[in-house]
């Protein structure tokens, strides 16, 4: 590769649009303080920029649908900038990607996190060749990205596919830009294959990021003045299974006794995985871990679940959801649903309807179901018909408005701590975050960012955050 100071140079402006989960926001936070080191200067999406990166997902179609839309967009607003494509869709499909008229650089999920080379070869390249010969891409493969007026390259593709037993990827940052709170990595792949279930391939096997790296993270972040920790992971309750230092409760233990964060938080987590143990060690915790669980169910009907490949019953979920009600009376619990899956009939979506109202879920991601090439779910049939699948939607989507509502309904007059985030709302008031993931508004002429408040919920505006009073503050102000 060239020198790495063709990467240092006056035009060194990079903006970043980061799409889909938790895990693609640690890897762009990751990719931004390499680049950052390197002399690169981080701008807002709208300002313009010399390099854009576009860190996709590829999770349903709508969401390859939205990577595209977001690459042109790239392409539009600097026609001369760099177009870089990271991600779970460059991995999946990088020739897709690569056709997109403007792409410059196509890279996988493993070699997203060497960002900065791949930038540095494709300066490298450009200087090389001469401006006044355009350079054509290979048959088939239709790619133009402007580097001058009338000039065309072929894009660079860096995928591989993923070794049988990786090592866990991933380096150290102190900075998440743009954010209060922190998220951190410390799982990735999966294990499972469901049938619907794309990522797999996408992020290859299972596997953790040893304790001691996590230990040595947070306390990095926490050295930074990141108050609350988000761990994620594609399956992050399988933690430590390839390392034999799991199970997650472990890690959350260490990390409640040694890591110095004001609050943890979980990220997405299998059913099954949310057991008794954890469940007590987060209740030992108190608010040094927020309560807030997000739990896949994708459907209410066993006979779906089972063709899903899921590993679990309904009538399992609902024992684990209703001891975390139990237990956390003001947690918030969250679900995804899945819509539309191949052969589900009228009777199992009813199934599905009633099992969401009668378990203590608070909010519901609703997802119409789409093919993913080279999914179990793909080949089977008979598929339904969108517009079934959009009248089922609405209907799920109804229902989980008012669980929300009845849950909302429940916190008028409670107090809960709350996280104040370096965001104000359109009327320049405070935004702050609780443990059970509810944003209040909070009136005050004081300067509050990244503390900890006590504050008491009054009524949900139509924004959905709430108009919260200040009762108190922690001592510690950073």
């Amino acid at each position: 590769m060239p020198p790495l100071d063709i990467q240092v140079q006056a035009q060194n402006r990079v903006a970043f649009r980061t799409i889909g989960c938790r895990l693609n926001q640690c890897e762009t936070a990751q990719m931004q303080e390499a680049l950052v080191a390197r002399g690169y200067r981080l701008v807002e999406w709208d300002e313009p920029a010399d390099i854009r990166v576009v860190n996709t997902c590829t999770v349903t179609a709508k969401s390859d649908s939205t990577c595209r839309h977001e690459i042109r967009v790239a392409r539009r607003l600097d026609p001369k900038c760099i177009v870089a494509v990271t991600g779970c869709y460059a991995q999946i499909d990088p020739e897709a990607i690569a056709a997109i008229p403007g792409v410059d650089l196509v890279l996988g999920n493993r070699e997203k996190l060497n960002l900065t080379d791949w930038i540095a070869e494709r300066r490298g390249r450009d200087l090389e060749a001469p401006a006044s010969s355009p350079r054509v891409s290979s048959p088939g493969v239709s790619s133009p990205g402007v580097s001058s007026p009338g000039v065309s390259r072929r894009p660079i593709i860096a995928v591989t596919p993923h070794p049988k037993h990786p090592a866990f990827e991933g380096e150290f940052f102190s900075h998440f830009y743009g954010y209060t709170r922190a998220f951190l990595k410390v799982q990735t792949g999966c294990d499972s294959h469901c049938a619907y279930c794309i990522i797999p391939l996408a992020r290859g096997p299972a596997r953790s990021m040893p304790a001691a790296e996590v230990l040595k993270q947070v306390r990095l972040l926490v050295s930074h003045n990141y108050r609350e920790v988000v761990l994620t992971g594609i399956d992050l309750g399988s933690w430590g299974r390839d390392t034999g230092e799991g199970p997650l409760t472990n890690l959350l233990a260490l990390l409640i006794e040694e890591g110095g964060a004001d609050r943890y938080r979980l990220s997405s987590i299998e059913p099954p995985e949310m057991d008794e143990a954890l469940q007590e060690r987060i209740e030992q915790a108190g608010d040094r871990v927020a309560h807030h669980f997000h739990l896949p169910l994708q459907s209410g009907a066993d006979s779906v679940l089972q063709r899903m490949g899921r590993p679990y019953t309904c009538s399992e979920y609902h024992a684990v959801a209703t001891r975390l009600a139990q237990r956390f009376p003001d947690a918030a619990l969250g679900a995804d649903v899945i819509v539309g899956f191949p052969g589900e009939t009228d009777q199992e979506f009813e199934e599905t309807l009633s099992f969401v109202a009668r378990t203590p879920i608070t909010y519901l991601h609703v997802f119409a179901y789409s093919d993913r090439p080279g999914t179990r779910a793909s080949a089977m049939s008979p598929k339904i018909h969108p517009e079934t699948i959009h009248e089922r939607s609405a209907r799920l989507r109804e229902l989980g408005a008012r669980k929300k509502a009845a849950f909302q309904a429940r916190l008028v007059g409670t107090e809960q701590r709350a996280l104040v985030l370096a965001e104000l709302s359109c009327d320049n008031r405070p935004v702050a975050l609780t443990g059970n993931y509810q944003e209040v508004l909070i009136t005050t002429s004081e300067t509050l960012v990244n503390r900890f408040a006590r504050v008491r919920l009054h009524r949900v505006e139509t924004s959905g955050r709430w108009v919260a009073e200040l009762t108190s503050l922690e001592d510690r102000a950073l």
